[in-house]
């Protein structure tokens, strides 16, 4: 036996000489022993070998957590009048009933989009001119869906008006996207308090930059519907016929409402409006802060539709 104890002590010998001492198993603590520290046999002792934490402070960052979702308050103070979970059911939720019934119905299913430049399920929601209530319309629409419908809205704000009301003008949103299509729209996402509704907010205006073009709203909007294929997109848009946007935009909504305001917009410029949005096949009216007798209205209150 003594001729086979040489030949184990050489091996031994070398292998020390090769990787240094052998640590015993109560020198291995679980800071210093990782899943791949106990290499197969016959593997190369200069393999690169990966390390474990050395203590707890490498996970002390943790993932980052995402923004509060937007509360009640915030978007009443944005123009929503319309309450979710009322109990009595009110002049406006019945006419938001009504408008939504005919938005839904104006979406086509996947395979029947009029064509591949068509985002069939953005819904831009514009006016005439200004101040027509077309951003109390864009809120409360999305509102109303989400809630009564329960599949998920976005509301995108291409106008600014209802992020200043939110108060996310510093937020990210819809520059960043129009900048970079590339960037993960679910990151820009804000949610809020009535489920299956989220906000894209405008984002942020940095100096110096120039506003975005069509062409880059476009792609970005697109990027929103190739994301959210599940998802109402309802777009606040600025009016027809004091920027450029909307009627970039029309060719490749799948409708447009255009809100008007009652007793009040001019109707030339109802119909230059119309006009320039030809583009779009699908156009609808919505008139704001009409009067209605009692014996017209619906529900039990006198509140109105008041953008």
């Amino acid at each position: 036996m003594t001729g086979l104890s040489a030949p184990r002590t050489h091996l031994a010998e070398r292998a020390v000489a090769a990787m240094g001492p052998l640590r015993g198993v109560d020198s291995l603590t679980p800071d210093t022993l990782a899943p791949d520290t106990l290499a197969p046999a016959g593997l190369s002792s200069q393999a690169p070998r990966r390390e474990g934490p050395r203590n707890a402070e490498a996970f002390a960052e943790g993932p980052v957590a995402p923004p509060p979702a937007i509360s009640m308050e915030e978007l009443r103070a944005a123009g929503l009048a319309f309450e979710p979970e009322a109990e009595a059911r009110t002049r406006l939720a019945e006419e938001l009933a009504l408008i939504q019934t005919q938005v839904l119905r104006a979406i086509p299913a996947p395979d029947a989009a009029r064509n591949a430049t068509t985002c069939r399920q953005l819904v831009m929601i514009t006016s005439a001119v200004p101040e027509e209530g077309k951003s109390f319309i864009a809120v409360n629409l999305a509102a109303s869906l989400a809630a009564g419908t329960g599949q998920p809205v976005l509301l995108v704000d291409v106008d600014g008006d209802v992020t200043q009301r939110l108060d996310l003008a510093n937020a990210p949103g819809l520059r960043a996207l129009a900048q970079d299509p590339t960037k993960t729209v679910s990151l820009l996402l804000r949610t809020t308090a009535i489920a299956g509704l989220s906000v894209l907010p405008h984002g942020l205006r940095t100096p110096g930059q120039a506003a975005p073009s069509g062409a880059a709203l476009a792609a970005a909007l697109r990027a929103v519907a190739v994301a959210l294929p599940r998802h109402v997109v309802v777009l606040d848009m600025p009016a027809a016929l004091s920027s450029s946007d909307a009627p970039a935009m029309a060719a490749m909504v799948g409708q447009v409402l255009l809100v008007v305001r009652a007793e009040t917009t001019p109707r030339d410029a109802v119909e230059a409006a119309l006009d320039v949005l030809e583009a779009c096949p699908v156009l609808q009216l919505v008139l704001n802060q009409s009067r209605m007798s009692s014996d017209d209205s619906f529900g039990n209150s006198t509140a109105s539709a008041d953008g």
